[in-house]
């Protein structure tokens, strides 16, 4: 058989896994990774030595960093240096960089000595946007809000800025910089380049995010951006292009830098010498440069030939993953505007070439045209549209038709649009409700056992996870911030979701190494996410999950939630090793007073045996039927909805309940066996057995005593139980400790359809 050709994986660290930059790398690099037969896997930390010292809210997420630490099991790294680095300073990122220096790398937006690179271009769409202002809109007082210039990206905007102004003969001077933080909370270094210039004309942001922060400190001083105050923006993010005024921006498609990165990383694991590349940009002018007063000054990109404006209405969805639906979509806005300039030719008031403008139009909305487009160059491009036509329509009635025409085109533009807003709500009230489903079911476990993290994968569909993976550490790890996190040698795999059903895993196969992790699932073949599982200083594991769109919007949250869950078990847990222990050194306390011993192996409440003394009389049952060359049948049992009981009826019915169970366990193994309540709702029992049903006819005979007693019994409410079984045969090497394991685990798979409606009809 031939050898088959090696898969390799390819990892991708970011900063963020809900940061806008993060998302477009990652669309990137997963068009790109999937033309190219690669996996990927990302691995979303947070920004390398931010301080967090003074961010109640934030100062845990130093935690999502400890992630970076997994990524030494790929074969080729992209790391987006430029986001990650941006609160750090040039060694401090070489400092992390230096983790990986085995492994082949490449750098997004980031310019490292020693390193291959994809950057984008940091001058052309900047020169473009202050050009534009200079030249046609005459102006000459300039500002900038800037970032760390730690930054490459930062530092080589603020020369493209410096540099235009000084190629125009505008003097720099250092009350005109201001250095923000990449975010729209820079309100005081903008209140600062404000106060500092009153008569500033034009601003420029580092990024859009920054610009967005300055909308909201000059709506705060009554101006606004476009009417009083030029700005420009950098990176053309979808918010900008929704921000009212619409923000003007320099164009930086981050999908391009994480598929080219993606092509880059591909081609050094083939063991090529690759060279850094740079990435074009493109200034977008948009209603922050008050572009409706002076549109006839200004001539759209696409004016003299606007069929070919689809790339720039549409441009956010030309890939692969939506390029059916772009052909037909482009397809119908040629035909939009061809049946409109045919017409124009002949007439509009003539009825069937109006039937087939509106025929078209209708198409056109129908297949996306508003909900993929840039509103505001599809308007700008039908303005230009309009323009045109009308320069040929030389009489009064013809302008008046066509008028007309585009008034109704508009009327359904804007009648779709407010059918995607609709349509936006009922999505958005429906993943909230799930979101709240979430929170609630994902809680629903009782006990600190391993089969309560299958709880955890069970509600993950609304995130259109399919493929899942918890890993726990040994031991919780308390990691404090600007501490080495060391990863262990070994971790645990508690819970499995595969293909959309849920694993509970057995003890025996619960060891993992760190390469086994990492080669789990390799036969599923999916794009995947490391997120971590922590809870303020806490680190418990990690979350192997597939790479959904959803997560961009919800990956925080549900890292959240899940850490919550994973702390909450493990306090269940601690809680009953603890109760044990204190069951147990009560029973050495007494183990030399005879009468005492009794006393301490018997369960108060039920009369029967408690957890030491059911162990020690159930192992002797098992050892001896051993000799005897017969087979031990052992069953856990499980009250169901004691909690229920307890909280509509009262404890005293809650302690008959479990009384009456201890009665009847009693009863089932009378002379062949021994039960026993283990703790709290919990039970077990041996008892010979040579049935070969894998004790189906006990529990069968168990559970059909209770549906009797709940019949004649004049209590208002039922008493359940779920049990699971397992045959300790007398040949075989099974322990009781391992048998009541394993038939806990059955028991757990019986619990998941119990009813919790414990009241009779």
């Amino acid at each position: 058989m031939a050898e088959s050709k090696k898969k390799f994986t390819i990892g991708v660290l970011v900063g963020g896994i809900m940061d806008e930059f993060t998302h477009q790398i990652c669309k990137g690099a997963l068009r790109e990774a999937k033309a190219a037969d690669v996996d990927v896997i990302v691995f979303p930390g947070k920004y390398w030595e931010r301080d967090l010292s003074d961010n109640r809210e934030l100062r845990y997420e130093y935690q999502y960093n400890t992630i970076f630490s997994y990524a030494k099991q790929v074969d080729a790294l992209i790391i987006a240096a430029g986001s990650i680095g941006c609160y750090t300073t040039k060694e401090g990122m070489e400092t992390l960089l230096k983790k990986f220096e085995d492994i082949p790398s490449v750098l997004i937006a980031s310019k490292i000595e020693g390193y291959t690179s994809v950057v984008f271009d940091n001058y052309l769409g900047i020169k473009e946007g202050l050009e534009y202002l200079i030249e046609k809109r005459n102006c000459k007082k300039f500002g900038m809000v800037g970032g760390s210039l730690e930054n490459m990206d930062a530092y080589e905007r603020k020369q493209a800025f410096t540099g235009v102004l000084s190629e125009h003969g505008i003097e720099f001077t250092e009350n005109m910089y201001v250095e923000g933080d990449f975010s729209k909370r820079g309100k005081a270094v903008c209140k600062k380049l404000l106060d500092d210039n009153p008569d500033i004309e034009a601003i420029f942001c580092v990024n859009d995010d920054t610009a967005l922060g300055l909308y909201e400190e000059l709506k705060r001083r009554g101006l606004q951006a476009g009417r009083d105050i030029f700005v420009l923006g950098y990176d053309d993010s979808l918010a900008a292009a929704k921000a009212i005024p619409s923000l003007s921006s320099v164009r930086a498609d981050s999908a391009k830098l994480g598929a080219e990165a993606l092509r880059m990383a591909v081609r050094m694991v083939h063991g090529e010498n690759v060279k850094s590349q740079v990435v074009p940009t493109q200034f977008v002018m948009r209603d922050s440069f008050n572009r409706e007063e002076t549109q006839t000054a200004i001539h759209f990109r696409y004016a003299k030939d606007y069929i070919n404006g689809f790339e720039e209405i549409f441009y956010r969805y030309c890939h692969e993953e939506t390029k059916d639906e772009m052909d037909r979509l482009r397809t119908a806005y040629r035909q939009m505007l061809e049946v409109l300039d045919k017409n124009a030719e002949i007439s509009f008031a003539d009825s069937t070439g109006y039937m087939e403008i509106m025929l078209c139009v209708d198409e056109f909305l129908n297949l996306g045209g508003v909900e993929y487009a840039d509103a505001d160059n599809l308007m700008l491009i039908l303005e230009e549209v309009y323009g045109t036509l009308r320069k040929k329509q030389t009489e009064r009635n013809g302008r008046t038709e066509l008028r007309n025409v585009f008034f109704n085109i508009y009327r359904k533009i804007v009648r779709s649009m407010n059918g995607l807003m609709i349509s936006m709500k009922e999505t958005e009230d429906r993943e909230n409700y799930e979101m709240k489903l979430f929170v609630q079911e994902i809680l629903s476990f009782e006990k600190g056992k391993d089969q309560s993290y299958s709880v955890l994968l069970e509600k993950l569909d609304w995130l259109h996870i399919k493929n899942a993976q918890i890993y726990l550490l040994p031991q919780p790890v308390l990691h404090l911030y600007k501490e080495d996190f060391e990863l262990p040698e070994e971790f645990y795999l508690k819970a499995v979701l595969e293909n959309g059903v849920v694993q509970a895993v057995s003890v025996s196969n619960q060891k993992k190494s760190l390469e086994e992790v990492f080669a789990y699932d390799l036969k599923l073949r999916k794009n995947r996410v490391v997120l971590p599982l922590f809870f303020n200083e806490i680190i418990y594991g990690i979350l192997f999950c597939d790479m959904t769109d959803s997560l961009f919007v919800n990956g925080e949250f549900l890292v959240n939630q899940m850490s919550s869950a994973v702390k909450m078990i493990s306090l269940l847990e601690a809680n009953e090793k603890i109760q044990s222990m204190l069951e147990e050194n009560v029973s050495v306390l007494k183990e030399h007073n005879i009468e005492l011993d009794t006393i301490s192996k018997s369960d108060v409440l039920t009369g029967i045996l408690n957890r030491r003394g059911f162990y020690d009389v159930a192992e002797e049952k098992v050892q001896s039927c051993r000799q005897m060359g017969k087979s031990v049948l052992a069953v856990y049992v499980d009250m169901n909805n004691l909690k229920i009981i307890n909280d509509r009826y009262g404890h005293e019915e809650g302690d008959f309940s479990l009384k009456l169970i201890g009665r009847f366990l009693k009863e089932s193994v009378e002379g062949n066996g021994v039960a026993g309540r283990i703790g709290g709702d919990e039970y077990a029992f041996v008892m010979e057995y040579d049935g070969n049903d894998d004790g189906a006819a006990v529990l069968s005979t168990l559970y059909e005593k209770f549906e009797n007693y709940n019949l004649e019994s004049e209590k208002p409410y039922n008493i359940t139980i779920s049990a699971g079984a397992c045959i300790i045969h007398a040949e075989s090497e099974l322990g009781l400790h391992e048998a009541l394991l394993k038939a806990d685990e059955k028991l757990y798979e019986v619990k998941q359809h119990r009813k919790k409606d414990v009241a009779k009809k």
